[in-house]
């Protein structure tokens, strides 16, 4: 049973199968954006599916309990298949290359047969001369009269290949370690304040060793209205002492003791001293107002009066507003929305929302993955064994000579590494020049 479970863990199949499975939840990762908040997907996907999906942590799906069991599955898999590879690997390169075996000339992958009429000596010398520009320096050993030449290059090309399995469990430890103890989220701050816990997408909470304050935010806008640039002016504390000021903007992230604070969002925290201006149709008297909430203030004639009962940032997409109420005596209220920079009339009044003062919170999205260095030692390592496993060659060739009656026969056995059919045609037309040239 243990033994038929140690194939299955060190098969090829399940190692193609799993990193398959990887692929596909990959892709369903970069279809199914991660990290919002769950509002964003009841609007994207509707509640229902919403509910699924969160179920399967499809919207933080590289810290889900599955995807870090398939990443822990593949890490097992590559570890029998590289136990089981590297002793015999090992042994290959450590063990010295066998010499005087006729065996060898009987079962190489390359064997070629040249008869010459040419001296024992003098094949001798152009024996190694072949072998030297093949192989590297023969070993000579003679054994009943005939002599055998063995050499070998490259021996320590194998490592390539242990060094790509290295690789691959570099880069799952880091994906592990990052889906273990990563975490992302955001941060709201408003100006003024600070805060050092982390909102997470999951619906959990993390506090981090130290705290984010926010000195101060602003935003620009393009002409037509929309956002040009998020900027938040921050300071980095440990505990009271400030030890970092840095500004967060948009694609220009703070990286601070391996967490990274990205400009995300933002909005207002709170406004006040409403900027109204009114005029009296009928006399065309006006009167600037500053209002607070729910502090009503006397209109032009002084009779009516005019109070803001609430503010909304962005109002039906048409951005601030403020909800007005026109008081008149013995008359009901009049309650509309006036929209910054827009007019309108009630009452015989004609109201413009100039202006507020706000104080506005900065959305900072927040994210740690310790596994990233080693991740990208694995990379760094894939690439070196893959080099050295693509243009490095362990190439080993044998020659026996034997004297004939007819003069001498020359054996030539191989086992030529990568590349087969190219080292076949370089060791026939080496043949060629040296025997018969």
């Amino acid at each position: 049973m243990m033994e038929r479970m140690y194939k299955i863990l060190a098969s090829a199949r399940l190692t193609i199968c799993l990193f398959l499975l990887l692929a596909t939840t990959s892709v369903v990762g970069t279809l199914v954006q991660q990290g919002l908040p769950r509002k964003r997907y009841v609007d994207l996907y509707g509640p229902d599916l919403t509910s699924i999906l969160s179920w399967l942590d499809a919207f933080d799906m590289y810290h889900s309990w599955w995807f870090t069991g398939l990443l822990l599955l593949l890490a097992v898999n590559v570890i029998t298949c590289t136990a089981r590879r590297i002793p015999r690997i090992v042994r290959r390169i450590r063990s010295p290359l066998q010499n005087g075996d006729d065996r060898i000339f009987r079962s190489a992958s390359v064997q070629r047969i040249i008869r010459s009429t040419v001296s024992t000596d003098e094949l001798e010398t152009k024996t190694r001369t072949l072998m030297h520009s093949l192989a590297g320096e023969p070993s000579i050993t003679v054994r009943e009269g005939k002599r055998y030449l063995a050499a070998q290059r490259g021996r320590y090309a194998r490592l390539g290949t242990v060094a790509v399995h290295v690789s691959i469990l570099f880069i799952l430890a880091g994906g592990l370690i990052g889906a273990i103890w990563g975490f992302a989220g955001q941060m709201m701050i408003t100006e003024g304040t600070k805060t050092n816990t982390v909102a997470l997408y999951d619906g959990g909470t993390k506090t981090i060793p130290f705290a984010i304050g926010c000195d101060d935010f602003s935003v620009s806008f393009y002409e037509n209205g929309m956002p040009k640039e998020y900027r938040s002016d921050v300071t980095v504390l440990e505990g009271e002492k400030k030890v970092l000021s840095a500004a967060i903007k948009v694609n220009e992230p703070l990286r601070y003791r391996g967490v990274k604070f990205c400009q995300a969002t933002y909005g207002i925290a709170e406004a006040h001293d409403f900027k109204v201006a009114v005029r009296d149709i009928a006399t065309g008297q006006e009167k600037p107002l500053t209002l607070a909430l729910m502090k009503k203030a006397p209109l032009p004639n002084g009779e009516a009066s005019f109070a803001a009962a609430r503010f909304a940032p962005d109002f039906q997409g048409r951005g601030p507003a403020l909800l007005g109420v026109l008081l008149k005596p013995g008359q009901p209220h009049d309650i509309f929305w006036l929209f910054r920079g827009e007019s309108a009339e009630h009452g015989g009044y004609i109201f413009s929302f100039h202006d507020f003062t706000a104080r506005f919170y900065t959305g900072i999205q927040v994210g740690s993955d310790p596994g990233v260095p080693l991740v990208w030692a694995g990379f760094i390592l894939l690439l070196l064994g893959l080099t050295v496993s693509l243009f490095g060659t362990h190439r080993r060739l044998w020659v026996r000579i034997t004297p004939t009656a007819e003069g001498t026969e020359i054996a030539v056995a191989a086992d030529p590494g990568n590349n087969n059919q190219g080292f076949e045609k370089r060791l026939d037309e080496a043949c060629r020049t040296i025997f018969t040239g």
